[in-house]
Order: C-alpha cells, then structure tokens, then sequence
C-alpha cells in the first residue's frame, strides 16, 4: 500500500515535470527501498546527474546501491564524493564511515565518525558509532560505555532510542544489572538493532534469559517471541529477515529441524548475490547452528561470514555470548585470531 501511494506522487510530480532530476531521485529510491531492483535504481540516477550534477544525494544513493551489490570500490568513491560535495551532512558522513566499517577498515571509519561527531557533538548515533570502531576492531567495550554513560547522562530519554546498543555493550560485558536496564527501555513493540527489522522485546529477554541461565524465563520468552514471528513470516513469506529470527528462536527453544529450515529458507530468499547485506543472515545461520550443537556447519557458516563485508566482526566474536557455545573449540578459535 505504501508503495502504491509512492507510486502516486512520484507520477504526479512528473507530470508537473518531467524530467527535473528530483523526480528521477525519487523514483530510484522507489525502487531502492521497495523493489530490491538495485539496476532500475540506478538507471534513475544516471537521469538524475544529468540535471543535478553536484548533488551530493545522488553519488549517497549510487553509494548505497555499490554497497548493496557488492561494489565496493565504487561504494567507497561514491560516498567520498558525497562528502566532498556536502562535507557538513551528518547523515553522508555517518553511511561513508559505515561503508568503511562494512570492509573492517576501522582507521577510515573512525575518521569519518570523528568528523560527524565534531559537527553535531549531539548526535548520539555518530556518538556510537565511533565508540564501536575500538569494540569492532580490538575488543574494546571501554570507549562505547563511555560514550553510553555520557548520552544517558546528558539525555536520559535517549534510553528507548539506544537500548538496542545498551543492550549489547552490557551482554559484551555480562552485566546483568545494566542489561535489565536496556530492556527495561525497550518499547512493547520491540526495537531495531540497526536496519529496519524490528526484534521483539521478549526476544531480547529470552537473550538474556538463557545468557545468564534462567531457563524459565528464556523459554517463555522465546515461545511469546516465536509467536510473533510466525505470524510475521505467514503475512510476509517472503520476509528473509523473519525467517532468520524465527530461525534462531526455534534454535533457542530445542526445534532444531524447523531452526535449520527456516535459517535456511532465510539465506535462500536473500542471498548475498541480491544484498550485500545478507551476510547478516549468514551470521545468524551459524548462530542457529551453533545454539542447537551443529559445530561444524556453524564453523563453516561462520568462516564464511568472516570473510565477506559486513560479516561478523572481531569484537562480536570475542565478547558476544551468542557465541558461547563456540568457545574452546579450536576451529572457532581460529577464526576469532584471524
């Protein structure tokens, strides 16, 4: 529905005209954000430049289908120009140090969420941002607690909009007592760990639940989770990230055939040769299979995700207690030293 109403105004604005380069931005982003159709998307800004040549959003929007596609190099241009031609726009700079983050190339990323941060000291996602480059990179959770105690302090109702990012830096550092807090500002509709997707908020208790081993409250938690989930996945099928999630609730709850399946069904929906981003699902794919005793296959996905941009990163693997079950295990061993 929504897209139809896009679709709406994108032809009245054409009519009105037709080919100003506004209207060809608007309508790659249509089908950026609606359709997945990352060549159309692009098609439209190739119309766009013509009229709008320094327009720093249309080398952000060729930047992000790059990013999307796998296109790395071009990517990394794309946003730099984009910097250059608005040097000042928090957002450009913020997705520029994100691509960086995307390649681990924590030194560029830093550099750019610095800049961000110099320009709007207010802006607590560039905050973030830069204090997860040390946590990504080395391991090191001190830099983003900072940054979170400093927001909290400043902002105390900044809670519910970072209790995602609360949320991890106290599983990193198994604290049970600031891990009630970030769960406690989560909203009853849940938040999104980055992306759009949003995590049910008792899926967030089931994490913790069965982190710090209260089997009772993770498998309540887990089953009110899964409710929700499946009635997600049979109004969208075609959803990747619901199956992903669904997937690793069922690991969490013992349903380990329909975990696999739906783990599964989520990478064969969106495999990376659609989105780059998809290496997310891979990652959670070997989740799965680590929480119901599947080593190997969990190894063997998570090798794989190591090794591409946007995959798992050094800090998650290390501090992250969804990969407890992996701990002493010499091959994932190997692929945190590596």
């Amino acid at each position: 529905a929504r897209r139809d109403l896009a679709n709406v105004a994108i032809q009245n604005a054409a009519r009105l005209q037709p080919d100003a380069g506004e209207v060809h931005l608007a309508r790659a982003l249509y089908f950026y954000h609606g359709f997945r159709d990352y060549d159309r998307a692009r098609a439209e800004l190739a119309l766009a430049r013509r009229t709008l040549p320094n327009d720093a959003d249309v080398y952000f929007w060729s930047g992000a289908i790059d990013r999307r596609q796998g296109r790395w190099p071009e990517a990394i241009n794309n946003f730099e120009r984009a910097v250059e031609l608005d040097p000042r726009n928090v957002q450009i700079l913020s997705s520029a140090g994100d691509t960086y983050e995307s390649l681990r190339r924590y030194s560029e990323s830093s550099r750019l969420f610095e800049r961000a941060v110099a320009i709007s000291p207010g802006h607590y996602f560039a905050r973030i941002s830069r204090g997860l480059q040390p946590f990504y990179e080395r391991a090191d959770i001190r830099p983003l607690r900072t940054e979170l105690s400093a927001i909290l302090t400043e902002e105390p109702g900044a809670a519910e909009n970072i209790a995602d990012i609360m949320f991890r830096c106290a599983m990193a550092e198994r604290d049970s007592a600031t891990v009630d807090r970030a769960v406690a500002a989560i909203p009853p509709g849940g938040i999104s760990p980055g992306g759009n997707f949003v995590f049910p908020r008792e899926w967030f208790i089931g994490f913790a639940a069965r982190t710090f081993n209260d089997t009772q409250l993770a498998q309540s938690s887990f089953t009110a989770a899964r409710t929700l989930l499946e009635k997600l996945v049979r109004e969208q099928p075609d959803y990747a990230q619901a199956w992903s999630l669904l997937g690793w609730i069922d690991a969490a709850l013992g349903r380990k055939e329909d975990a696999v399946r739906e783990g599964r069904h989520a990478c064969e929906l969106l495999p990376l040769s659609k989105d780059a981003g998809a290496a997310g699902l891979i990652t959670r794919l070997a989740t799965i299979y680590a929480w119901i005793g599947e080593k190997d296959l969990a190894l063997e996905q998570l090798a794989l995700s190591a090794q591409i941009p946007m995959g798992v990163n050094y800090g998650d693997l290390k501090l992250n207690p969804q990969w407890d079950a992996l701990r002493g295990n010499p091959g994932f061993e190997k692929i945190v030293a590596d």
